[in-house]
């Protein structure tokens, strides 16, 4: 039986972008959803966000994000712990940090990138770092972090992508997502990634993160919704 899956990550409270993407999603009649984490934290929007992902995500791994605005882990982010409220914290907590299938014959590992890897798994990482993440058995490892879309083949192992950012996209300033597509009983019928990108209405999330005052370091989130281009590399000790 062929089914399409959509891979998406990094929503990170920017709703007009989840809202473009929900059209998306809707326009070509996928309904499976696996998110690779950090729905919340940057934007300004994260109670929405995170509520959307759980409504439509079957699977939700827990993001660098996800992992420390759920245990509280930098003073500056009362305004996230203050939207969320209790009961979203809590479920930030309990998300698991990865996830597997098989689809077409192959075994697939997914995970957001931080907190499983210790530092953040750049596209130009050398291959001796990126084989332990195929063990024992994977033949294809999908990931987010860095919010730019990319695939590569990692010597015999087998393929490493990367979903892009739907909320906070870098290089390419559009909502980006990946879509799988396979075979659940085939073992020797294709497997397809590719990646989409859409436009969304960055105007009007950059309004909502110029208006919400208490946003912790939404001057920067703006920068980053406006130009692609990363704006926290100066800040020390933050996600």
């Amino acid at each position: 039986m062929i089914r399409e899956i959509a891979l998406v990550a990094d929503l990170h409270g920017n709703v007009p972008a989840t809202e473009a993407l929900e059209k998306d999603l809707l326009r070509r009649g996928i309904d499976t959803i696996y998110c690779l984490g950090d729905i919340v934290g940057k934007g300004p929007r994260s109670a929405e966000t995170f509520d959307w992902a759980v409504a439509h995500c079957q699977v939700i791994v827990q993001g660098n994000w996800d992992y420390g605005v759920g245990e509280k882990l930098f003073p500056n982010d009362q305004f996230y712990y203050d939207q969320l409220g209790p009961e979203r914290m809590h479920r930030l907590r309990e998300f698991p940090r990865e996830f597997s299938f098989s689809l077409s014959g192959r075994k697939v590992r997914l995970i957001h990138g931080r907190p499983v890897m210790k530092s953040l798994l750049t596209p130009s990482a050398s291959s001796d770092c990126l084989l332990p993440l195929f063990e024992p058995d994977y033949q294809v490892v999908g990931y987010a972090d860095v919010h730019r879309q990319g695939m590569r083949m990692v010597e015999t192992q087998g393929i490493l992508f990367n979903t892009g950012a739907v909320g906070n996209p870098l290089g390419v300033t559009m909502v980006q997502y990946a879509i799988m597509r396979g075979d659940d009983t085939d073992s020797q019928a294709a497997l397809d990634i590719s990646f989409v990108t859409l436009p969304y209405d960055r105007e009007a999330a950059i309004r909502d993160t110029e208006a919400a005052a208490l946003l912790p370091n939404g001057e920067l989130f703006s920068t980053e919704l406006k130009n692609g281009i990363y704006a926290r590399a100066h800040l020390k000790g933050k996600k």
